[in-house]
C-alpha cells in the first residue's frame, strides 16, 4: 500500500472517528429523552429518531426500538403511530429473514395508513399535518412491501409496490422517500439487465438526494450506477460512481453501515477481477468486518455466505490454501444454513400469502353475491311497484337507523377521545406537581426539623419534671412540686404550640400534592410569597451544601385577599423562585466579585385592581432568543435532566387560562432577570 493510501486511510479514519463522536451525542441525546420523558408524544418522537438512525446499521436495535414504539401506540390508542412503527418492524423482520412476521407486519400498516380517520387526534413527528404524516408513512410501507416481494421473488408485485410508493410520496412532496424507492426500481432493473432503466433511475435517485441536500444511503444509488457501468464495460465511470459511493458510505458509517458492507464487497470483487491482489484482500477484510458488527450480523447480507466467499476468493488470489480452506468451508457452513431458514421462511411466507390471497377472493365473492343479490330485487321490482315502494321504504329506514349508528359511534369515540386527552393533560400536570413537590421535599424536612427539636427537647424536660415531682410529693413539699406542676404546664404547651406548627407544615406539603380541586380561596398572596420563598431556599440548601444565597421579601402590607386557586399559584411561585436561585448559583460559579453575590427579591404590591407579584434575581439573565421561546412546553436551557421544560408552560397556561391574569419577563443578559405576574382582583 502506498504512501498516498496510507495518508488517506488516516485522514477517513479520523473523519469516521469525529463523525461517530458526533453521531453517538445525538443518540446519548435520543435515548436520554426516551428515558426522562413524561408524555406518549415525547416518546415516540425520540423512539422514531432512534429507529432511523439504525435503519441502516443494526436491525436488532432497530426491532427493538420499534416494537417499543409500537406497545406504547397500542396503550394509548394511536392508530396512526401503530401504522408508523409496524413499518421499521417489518424491515428490520425483513431483514432477519423473517418473512411472515414481516408480512403481517406490513399488510397491518398498510391497512392502516390507507384509512384517512387514524389522522385523528394523532401524534405526529415533525411539522407535517396528520395527513401529510399518514402519507409520507404509507410511502415508506409500499416500499418496504415492494423489498418484501423482492427479496421472495415477487418480482411483478415488487415493482407495482415500489411504483405505488413513489406516486404518493410525489404527491405528498416526500423527496427523502422518493430518492430511495427510486434507487429499488433501479436495483429492480439492473436485475432484469435493462441497464438504460437503471441509469434513469439511479440518477433520478441521486438528483432527489441532491436536492434535500441528504447523504444517509446516498451510497446506494451511486453504488448502482457502478455496477450498471462494470456491467456495460464501463470501468473507468464505474470505478468514479464506486469511489463516490465509498465516500458518502464512510462518511455515514454509523447510520449507512448495509451500505458500506455493499460497497466494500463491490470494491473487493472490482480488484479481483483486475488481479489486485493486496487491494482485493483488503476491501474483503473491511466488508467482513462491518458485517460482522452487531445489527447485521444476524441479516442476510452476512448469513448467505457472500461475505465469507468474498474473502476465500480473496485468499485464493492471494495463494493462502490454509485461509483459502476455511472461509470456503465457512461460505458452504453458512449458505446452506441460511437456505434451511430462508426456505422454511418462504414455506411460511408462501402459507400467509395464500391465505390472505384466499381472503381477498372471498371478499370478491361476497361482493359479488351482493351485486347479485341487488340485481334479483331490483327485477322483483319491476314486477311489483307496491313491491318496490316497500322495499325502497325498508332500505331508506335501515339506512337511516345505521347513519344514526355511525354518527353515534363516532360521536362515542370522540367523547373517548375528548376523556383520554383530559386524563393525559391531568396527567402530565400532575407529573410536574410531583417534580415540584420533589423539590419542595428537602425544604419541608428543614423546616418541620425545627418544631420536631423543640418537641423532643420539651418532652424530655418534662419527664426528669415529672419524677422530680414524683419525689417533691413523697417528701410532702407541696409548694415545690406546685412550681414543678407549672412549669410542666408550660412545657406541655410549648409542645402543643410546636406540633400545631409541625402539623401546620405537613398540612401545607399534602395541599400542594394534592388534586387541586379547581375551586377559588380567599388567600393572603404574602403568606404564601413568603412561605415558598423559604421552602425553596431550604431545599436547595439541602440537596447542595455548597449553595448560598440571600433573599429578600419587599411586601405591599395593605395587600389584599385574592381569590385564587392556592396549590396552583403556590406552584407557580415555587418554580419561579426556584428559577430565580438556579440562575443566581450559575453565575455566582462564574465570578468571585462580592458585588455579584446571589440575591433574590420577592415582592408584591396592588395597583389598581390588580396585584403584580415579581420575583427578580442578579443571576446569569436570559437573552432575546430564549425569551422569545421561554414559555414553550418543553423548552428549557437548563442541562438534559435537569430540567422538564414543563413549569413555565404550566405556569403560563394556569395564569392566563386559570386566573384571567398575565405573567411576563424581564431580562437582561448577565445581570438579571424579573418573572412579572399580574392577578386580576374580583370584585363581589
Amino acid at each position: 500500500m502506498t504512501y498516498m493510501k496510507l495518508f488517506t486511510t488516516l485522514l477517513l479514519t479520523l473523519f469516521i472517528m469525529a463523525t461517530s463522536y458526533a453521531q453517538q451525542s445525538k443518540i446519548d441525546s435520543l435515548r436520554n429523552a426516551l428515558n426522562t420523558a413524561t408524555h406518549d408524544s415525547i416518546r415516540f418522537r425520540s423512539i422514531a429518531g432512534l429507529s432511523v438512525y439504525y435503519q441502516q446499521s443494526n436491525y436488532d436495535s432497530l426491532l427493538f426500538y420499534a416494537t417499543k414504539g409500537l406497545s406504547i401506540a397500542r396503550k394509548s390508542k394511536q392508530s396512526l403511530c401503530e401504522g408508523h412503527f409496524l413499518v421499521p418492524q417489518a424491515r428490520a423482520l425483513l431483514q432477519k429473514g423473517e418473512y411472515a412476521s414481516a408480512l403481517k407486519s406490513i399488510l397491518l400498516s398498510v391497512e392502516i395508513l390507507q384509512n384517512p380517520t387514524s389522522e385523528q387526534n394523532a401524534y405526529v413527528f415533525g411539522n407535517m399535518s396528520p395527513s401529510e404524516f399518514r402519507l409520507n408513512r404509507l410511502a415508506w410501507a409500499h416500499q418496504i412491501y415492494g423489498d418484501l416481494m423482492n427479496e421472495t421473488g415477487n418480482t411483478e408485485q415488487a415493482i407495482s409496490h415500489y411504483k405505488e410508493s413513489l406516486k404518493i410520496a410525489s404527491l405528498n412532496k416526500n423527496y427523502f422517500r422518493s430518492a430511495n424507492v427510486s434507487a429499488s426500481i433501479a436495483s429492480q432493473y439492473y436485475d432484469a439487465d435493462q441497464l438504460d432503466s437503471v441509469e434513469v433511475y439511479a440518477q433520478k435517485s441521486v438528483n432527489f438526494f441532491d436536492q434535500i441536500n441528504i447523504k444517509i444511503n446516498k451510497s446506494r444509488p451511486l453504488l448502482l450506477l457502478a455496477n450498471k457501468n462494470f456491467k456495460a464495460k464501463n470501468d473507468k465511470l464505474g470505478t468514479k460512481y464506486l469511489y463516490q459511493a465509498l465516500q458518502f458510505a464512510t462518511e455515514n458509517k454509523e447510520q449507512d453501515k448495509l451500505n458500506l458492507l455493499l460497497v466494500y464487497k463491490t470494491w473487493s470483487s472490482v480488484h479481483q477481477n483486475s488481479g489486485d491482489k493486496d487491494s482485493s484482500l483488503y476491501y474483503a477484510q473491511k466488508a467482513y468486518q462491518v458485517g460482522s458488527e452487531p445489527g447485521l450480523i444476524n441479516t442476510k447480507w452476512f448469513r448467505d455466505g457472500v461475505v465469507y466467499e468474498n474473502l476465500y476468493k480473496a485468499y485464493l488470489l492471494n495463494n493462502q490454501p490454509d485461509s483459502v480452506l476455511k472461509y470456503q468451508g465457512l461460505t458452504l457452513a453458512t449458505r446452506d444454513a441460511w437456505n434451511k431458514e430462508k426456505y422454511k421462511n418462504l414455506a411460511a411466507f408462501q402459507s400467509l400469502l395464500l391465505s390472505e390471497a384466499t381472503r381477498l377472493r372471498e371478499l370478491e365473492k361476497q361482493q359479488i353475491e351482493t351485486q347479485s343479490k341487488i340485481r334479483t330485487y331490483g327485477f322483483l321490482a319491476v314486477l311489483a311497484v307496491l313491491s318496490i315502494i316497500g322495499l325502497i321504504l325498508y332500505r331508506n329506514n335501515r339506512q337511516k337507523q345505521k347513519a344514526n349508528q355511525v354518527l353515534q359511534e363516532q360521536k362515542d369515540k370522540v367523547e373517548s377521545t375528548l376523556s383520554q386527552l383530559k386524563a393525559t393533560q391531568t396527567q402530565l400536570i400532575q407529573s410536574e406537581k410531583l417534580a415540584s413537590l420533589g423539590e419542595l421535599t428537602a425544604g419541608i424536612a428543614h423546616e418541620i426539623q425545627n418544631p420536631l427539636n423543640f418537641v423532643n427537647n420539651f418532652s424530655e424536660v418534662s419527664g426528669e419534671l415529672v419524677a422530680e415531682m414524683e419525689e417533691e410529693m413523697k417528701e410532702g413539699n407541696t409548694d415545690i412540686a406546685l412550681e414543678i406542676a407549672s412549669d410542666l404546664k408550660q412545657n406541655l404547651e410549648k409542645i402543643n404550640h410546636h406540633g400545631k406548627r409541625a402539623s401546620s407544615i405537613v398540612k401545607g406539603m399534602l395541599e400542594h400534592s394534592r388534586t387541586s380541586s379547581g375551586e377559588k380561596e380567599l388567600i393572603d398572596i404574602n403568606a404564601l410569597a413568603d412561605e415558598y420563598l423559604r421552602l425553596a431556599y431550604h431545599g436547595l440548601r439541602a440537596k447542595d451544601s455548597s449553595f448560598n444565597a440571600d433573599f429578600k421579601t419587599d411586601f405591599d402590607e395593605n395587600l389584599p385577599k385574592i381569590e385564587v386557586i392556592p396549590q396552583d399559584i403556590g406552584r407557580i411561585l415555587l418554580n419561579l423562585i426556584n428559577n430565580a436561585f438556579y440562575a443566581c448559583a450559575e453565575r455566582s460559579r462564574s465570578t468571585v466579585k462580592a458585588s455579584d453575590k446571589p440575591l433574590v427579591v420577592v415582592s408584591t404590591k396592588k395597583v389598581d385592581n390588580q396585584i403584580i407579584i415579581s420575583v427578580k434575581d442578579n443571576g446569569i439573565g436570559i437573552s432575546d432568543e430564549v425569551k422569545a421561546k421561554i414559555f414553550q412546553p418543553f423548552f428549557t436551557t437548563k442541562p438534559t435532566g435537569q430540567g422538564t421544560g414543563l413549569g413555565l408552560s404550566l405556569a403560563y397556561d394556569i395564569v392566563t387560562k386559570g386566573h384571567g391574569g398575565t405573567i411576563e419577563v424581564e431580562s437582561v443578559e448577565k445581570e438579571g432577570t424579573t418573572f412579572i405576574v399580574k392577578l386580576l382582583i374580583q370584585n363581589n
